[in-house]
């Protein structure tokens, strides 16, 4: 089988629907990445016959991406602030919008040698990102999920840094004073995990269902909040879609000022950032 030909082949076994625009520029990814080839040397090779061993793997990522399956579960990788991630089915494929976090965090005006917390780490893109950036904040993690914790340590040895891990329930045990606490939390209503894409869905529900309105989980980390941070600390949330109103009154509500609101390049206000007052 020739470049061409599994192009061919990629174009017809994938469905378009929402998550594949563009059957045959998904097929051109698979293959590049079952080859360890770049896409451009695809295009300038389209005669170049498959090795046995490509040509079976790039079958199988095609039949499992018809099905639904994220790339990323296919890679085993995932791209974020530049760095690859290791992912698997036990976390949340990180996704472009938790950036943010990163970068509103970065922007904070804090310690030099500050003592941050990611809480519900999963994949560990956000402690890592950070502790590779600011190599003298004192970074630690969270996450309720043991398989979890495995992947973010193997992507904390990746990457270099050091990350104190802990399997706990969000803060629960945890002392102050906090400079900075950081989280994506679930927060999809129960009643809208169905209604997800396919390859969402494939991530596990933990790291989806956020109760009945989203913010179980949010609404008991800021109650928390006053207690955990420093007077001149912050944390950054990430929230779905018209949830930002309902946070900024539950922070309010625990004594909390809301510093930023950001929005998303969809329109949603995915990020806040929170004060002690």
């Amino acid at each position: 089988m020739t470049v061409n030909e599994a192009l061919a082949q990629g174009a017809r076994a994938l469905p378009r629907r929402r998550g594949i625009p563009d059957p045959r520029r998904e097929a051109r990814w698979l293959l590049a990445r079952a080859w360890g080839a770049t896409e451009t040397e695809l295009r300038v090779h389209p005669e170049r016959e498959l090795p046995t061993e490509v040509e079976a793997r790039y079958r199988d990522w095609l039949e499992r991406r018809a099905a639904g399956e994220p790339t990323e579960h296919l890679t085993g990788s995932c791209e974020f602030w530049g760095r690859e991630f290791q992912v698997s089915p036990a976390v949340l494929v990180p996704r472009p919008e938790t950036e943010l976090v990163v970068q509103v965090a970065l922007e904070l005006p804090i310690s030099p040698t500050a003592r941050v917390l990611d809480v519900g780490t999963g994949s560990g893109c956000i402690a890592v990102t950070l502790a590779a950036e600011r190599p003298r904040w004192r970074v630690e993690a969270v996450d309720r999920s043991a398989a979890a914790l495995e992947v973010a340590r193997a992507n904390a040895a990746r990457h270099r840094v050091e990350i104190r891990f802990h399997e706990g329930d969000l803060t629960a045990g945890f002392a102050p004073p906090w400079d900075l606490i950081v989280a994506n939390l679930p927060y999809i209503p129960t009643g809208e995990l169905d209604g997800l894409p396919r390859e969402v869905g494939c991530d596990p529900v933990s790291a989806l269902d956020g109760g009945p309105d989203g913010l179980d989980l949010v609404r008991r980390l800021i109650a928390d909040l006053p207690r955990l941070l420093r007077v001149c600390g912050a944390a950054v949330l990430e929230l779905g879609e018209g949830q930002a109103d309902d946070v900024a009154a539950l922070a309010v509500a625990a004594g909390l000022g809301v510093a930023r609101r950001i929005t998303d390049a969809g329109g949603c206000e995915r990020i806040v950032a929170l004060q002690p007052r």
